[in-house]
């Protein structure tokens, strides 16, 4: 993800001209915004994965509502990354939507088999294989490992997201990978700019 593009002369490939919306398996709320380069892919990709595809044009209300989202991209899978939003926001945002308006159908490859479930995320990844161990969500940074579920963000105004860790270094460097979004690489953090789940916290 990059920082959002909202000041005034910033090039037009930056400045936000589609949102990409839509509810998971879960009912959870996805949007992001993409830039004028990005259109054609994002559109294709939100057919896939049977989200909308809303152009912002000049409409003042929906162009500001642009500041609110994570700018999203587009894997070589032809699906995109639309993290979760408030929503309140996704509301906002579906107001915009022709009156009637009916979500495409996501492609096969987006659908869970029939009688399994699919972990509801943005990329619309099928969980494949045996079922793995729940990971621990430690309620102290000293007991952060290997497996563990933790929260991390790619900057400002873009959210917290739950990662877990798949390696820490002797420098003290923890390389993580997004839980919902696994076409995305592994990345690394350190220890102050990792956050904890609440102890309570259930998906």
């Amino acid at each position: 993800m990059t920082q959002l593009a909202s000041s005034i002369g910033a090039p037009a490939a930056a400045l936000p001209a589609l949102i990409v919306l839509g509810l998971d398996d879960g009912g959870k709320a996805h949007a992001s915004w993409f830039g004028e380069a990005e259109v054609g892919m994002a559109e294709k990709a939100a057919g896939m994965m049977g989200m909308a595809a809303l152009p912002v044009a000049d409409a003042s209300d929906l162009r500001g509502l642009t500041d609110k989202l994570p700018h999203g991209r587009v894997f070589e899978s032809g699906r995109a990354f639309v993290p979760f939003v408030k929503r309140t926001i996704y509301d906002a945002i579906a107001t915009h939507l022709p009156p009637g308006y009916r979500f495409p159908a996501r492609a096969a490859i987006d659908r869970p088999p029939p009688g399994k479930s699919k972990k509801a995320s943005g990329t619309g990844a099928p969980e494949s294989g045996p079922k793995r161990p729940e990971p621990s969500r430690p309620t102290d940074w000293t007991k952060i490992e290997v497996g563990s579920l933790v929260l991390a963000t790619e900057g400002a105004y873009q959210g917290w997201y739950e990662a877990q860790v798949v390696k820490i270094s002797t420098e003290g460097l923890y390389t993580l990978r997004w839980r919902d979004w696994l076409d995305m690489p592994v990345f690394t953090r350190k220890l102050i700019h990792i956050a904890l789940l609440h102890p309570e916290h259930t998906d």
